[in-house]
């Protein structure tokens, strides 16, 4: 067995470390924060959406997107960038919004999704972990008859890719998601998938860390940021940090979100873009929804976390170098109390952002880079969660290939 090491600790890269255990490597878990999911897996939304993984790129999002290069979407904000990589980035993105390439994206993003729904409850067995993870369906809003028949297309698409998802009438919303008595618009019915879950990421990533470390013997290296691959013979042979001394390893992992620097020249990536969210958690209080929901034409999700409602949207595209907004949680706070006034006039949750690597496809990078040893495990954009499991079985197997 090989000695590896993992580059970034958020829910890709210790499910990566998980399935790299469990082949038998020792397995050294590497981040510059405090320890795991500390950046985008921190305090995402929540939802693990087995049946509901849609590429971001897609025709729908391409007829919105005049009026929100005008400014005139709250939930969705570009900011043009004289960079060429964001120009590249953009153009490919438009590319992957025709029809054929929104369902091949998203048929490859389900297979991703059908692993982690299958690997979820053989690492609940392995390990037991408390974090507050619920199969409790999910409901997408569908606001008018127009939506509603082209939820129909979409019902059809993922019923072919062997997804359970149904589409209910508004009556049958309510009877599967009480809750929606509170929300402020009429509706004409919603996407259901019953399957989909939730969970938090952060409490995930924690507990699977310590699980790792009694059984296998993982070692964690944090407050360490990774300064360069290093080579030897033409191939890995370990990685050298800023603040700490040089690691020796047989291969590396590099699942470090959006942040590709460390790559540098062994790699033509340079199709991974942030795109920033913001969330906030909140007290669920009596008769809080427990379906998630997702609120298309506010781009926002809720998601019930054991006690707490963890509320996530806004897609904002800009510099590469981002920063908390006050404005724009205002937006967010603003959109939540307009979907449900009742419940979410007064949110006095703390504000969170960070940003989702997002590459044209919404299909991450998994598998080898140029470079012998090297590896990469990133670019999973708004389903780093969802994906997690899956991607770091499809990674380890490339592996086991290579070492065979």
């Amino acid at each position: 067995m090989a000695k590896f090491i993992v580059i970034g600790a958020g829910v890709v890269g210790v499910a990566t470390a998980w399935q790299l255990c469990r082949a038998g490597h020792t397995v050294t878990l590497v981040d510059r924060n405090d320890g795991p999911s500390g950046g985008a897996s921190q305090r995402n939304g929540a939802q693990l959406s087995y049946s509901y993984c849609d590429a971001l790129a897609s025709p729908g999002l391409l007829a919105r997107m005049p009026a929100i290069l005008l400014g005139h979407d709250d939930a969705f904000r570009v900011k043009l960038q004289a960079d060429p990589g964001f120009l590249l980035w953009g153009l490919r993105f438009l590319l992957n919004s025709s029809p054929r390439a929104f369902s091949r994206n998203t048929s490859a993003l389900a297979s991703l999704a059908a692993a982690t729904e299958r690997l979820m409850p053989k690492l609940m067995a392995e390990f037991a972990l408390a974090f507050d993870y619920a199969v409790a369906g999910k409901l997408v809003l569908c606001h008018s008859a127009e939506s509603l028949a082209k939820a129909r297309a979409t019902v059809k698409m993922k019923s072919a890719l062997g997804l359970e998802v149904e589409l209910l009438t508004q009556a049958e919303a309510l009877r599967v998601e009480p809750a929606l008595q509170g929300y402020a618009d009429a509706f004409a019915g919603a996407i259901h998938s019953p399957n989909d879950a939730v969970g938090s990421p952060s409490s995930f990533s924690e507990g699977l860390v310590a699980g790792l470390m009694a059984r296998y013997g993982l070692r964690t290296l944090y407050r360490s940021e990774a300064r360069e691959i290093v080579m030897k013979r033409g191939r890995v042979a370990g990685v050298a940090f800023r603040n700490n001394e040089m690691e020796t390893c047989d291969g590396a992992i590099v699942a470090t979100g959006y942040d590709t620097r460390l790559l540098g020249r062994r790699s033509a990536l340079t199709e991974i873009w942030p795109v920033q969210g913001y969330s906030t958690t909140v007290s669920a209080g009596p008769d809080a929804m427990r379906v998630s929901i997702t609120d298309p034409t506010r781009r926002l999700v809720f998601a019930r976390l054991g006690e707490t409602i963890r509320i996530a949207g806004i897609a904002d595209i800009g510099p590469r170098q981002f920063t908390f907004e006050q404005s724009r949680f205002e937006t967010l706070k603003r959109a939540a109390a307009s979907a449900f006034p009742d419940r979410f006039d007064q949110i006095s949750g703390e504000g969170w952002s960070d940003a989702r690597p997002c590459t044209p496809s919404s299909q991450p990078h998994i598998g080898r880079a140029k470079t012998p040893g090297l590896y990469l495990n990133l670019g999973h954009g708004t389903l780093g969660w969802t994906l997690c499991l899956g991607s770091a079985e499809r990674l380890a197997t490339m592996i086991a290939d290579d070492r065979a």
